[in-house]
């Protein structure tokens, strides 16, 4: 009679259990319920309906996060950058990355989400778009205790109008904004020099191609290929302070490589996003030397140069906006956290003061982009899911001829052609 009790007990408990279990719905269903969700079902119902079936058979041990974009957010990408391109063209292999991109690995709810910020490996792990190990990052934070905020390519927010609805695979967050997939650091750099939010990286970017010899730098195509980069990159103020030290080290290619060098860390466990960059952690550079990062005033330094803005998201890594130019020759440069911008660590034994920002003539005039010829495959089951990429690409796109003073520049901002920057063409 007891171990029939006990029996019973177990059955009644399973039974339960798988109730619950099958209580839940599963990811098509909180669509088909929820009214602002219907433009998200229609697009993967009408043009993508393995990731639909994909995302509505997950195992609940390989849970995930799936940023859900609402009826408004789809209705306003005509005003986005990159990703209104792809929709205004009806790109669909864009497309589909951009969907990818808006599953996130794990179970993120916002009780577990920090006040300051986490970057998480999403889906997306086509190497045109997520040049990165373990698939492109999407930024989540918990700002003022309850806002639920995600960050992704080009600085773009998008805030959880609902958060925390379980699915059958996970749970789902409505956000307002679409995630839109990095682009390349001369893409990302260059269109913030031209918005309104301007994180002012043209001179840093020219300083990356400048060439005497008129050849693409070596440094030029690493920071447009290697995969897990971190870039710290000070801003056009930062150079134009130095500019005659800079001069100065324009006569010297090797030397002004060294500099640049200093600002990029390739590898050595990165990219480093500003959660991992905590107080005395050094790291080593491209030029052989070591920067240090300090946490002083709710700010973080590298070296004695403040980090004025974190975490933009870029096709192969991470860059960071600083207010100083670091030096190889000066290592051991510590901040003074009192000062609104540090005192430059660059001797101007020139004496040439600038009257603009420095290099900004050797941007990239024509950028050559590899198309995506098909959609990403993956680990997962239809070319879905978490693994390694393993897709083609197009044909090349090629161009010659010269530009006077940085004007005429070709800005691949369409997601359909943009991708990692393999070359640079002729620059005077």
């Amino acid at each position: 009679m007891f171990h029939t009790l006990i029996a019973l007990g177990l059955s009644l408990s399973f039974l339960l259990s798988s109730s619950l279990a099958d209580s839940t719905p599963s990811f098509k269903d909180v669509l088909s319920s929820t009214a602002n969700l219907s433009t998200f079902l229609n697009t993967l119902q009408n043009s993508y309906p393995d990731l639909l079936a994909q995302l509505n058979s997950l195992p609940s041990s390989s849970p995930v996060t799936i940023l859900a974009p609402n009826n408004d957010a789809f209705a306003k990408t005509v005003y986005y950058p990159v990703v209104g391109p792809a929709f205004s063209n009806g790109d669909e292999a864009a497309i589909q990355n951009i969907l990818i991109y808006h599953v996130v690995n794990g179970s993120h709810s916002s009780k577990d989400l920090l006040p300051t910020f986490q970057y998480f490996p999403t889906w997306l792990s086509n190497a045109t778009f997520a040049n990165v190990t373990g698939g492109q990052r999407v930024g989540g934070v918990l700002q003022n205790g309850k806002e639920v905020i995600f960050t992704s390519g080009q600085s773009t927010r998008s805030r959880a109008l609902q958060a925390d609805i379980a699915f059958a695979g996970g749970i789902i967050h409505i956000i307002d904004t679409l995630v839109t997939p990095p682009t390349s650091f001369p893409q990302t750099a260059e269109l913030f020099d031209t918005t309104t939010e301007s994180f002012q990286l043209t001179s840093f970017l020219g300083a990356t191609y400048y060439s005497p010899n008129k050849t693409v730098p070596a440094l030029a195509a690493l920071l447009n290929s290697t995969s897990d980069v971190t870039i710290f990159a000070p801003n056009n103020a930062a150079l134009e302070v130095v500019n005659g030290a800079l001069a100065d080290l324009a006569k010297n290619p090797s030397a002004l490589a060294k500099l640049l060098d200093y600002h990029i860390v390739v590898g050595n466990g990165g990219p480093w996003y500003s959660t991992n960059l905590t107080n005395a952690t050094t790291l080593t550079t491209l030029a052989g030397e070591t920067i240090t990062i300090t946490s002083a005033s709710n700010s973080l330094f590298v070296n004695s140069a403040r980090m004025l803005t974190s975490d933009l998201l870029i096709v192969n890594g991470v860059m960071h906006v600083l207010d100083n130019v670091l030096s190889p020759d000066d290592t051991s440069a510590t901040p003074v956290p009192s000062l609104a911008t540090q005192v430059p660590v660059l001797s101007q034994a020139s004496g040439v003061k600038a009257s603009e920002a420095p290099f900004t003539t050797f941007m990239p005039w024509n950028v050559v982009t590899i198309l995506p010829a098909a959609a990403a495959t993956s680990g997962g089951k239809s070319g879905y899911g978490q693994g390694s990429a393993t897709t083609g690409y197009g044909a090349q796109a090629t161009g010659t001829g010269k530009v006077g003073g940085g004007a005429g520049r070709v800005s691949a901002g369409a997601m359909g052609v943009v991708g990692m920057v393999v070359a640079a063409a002729v620059m005077l």
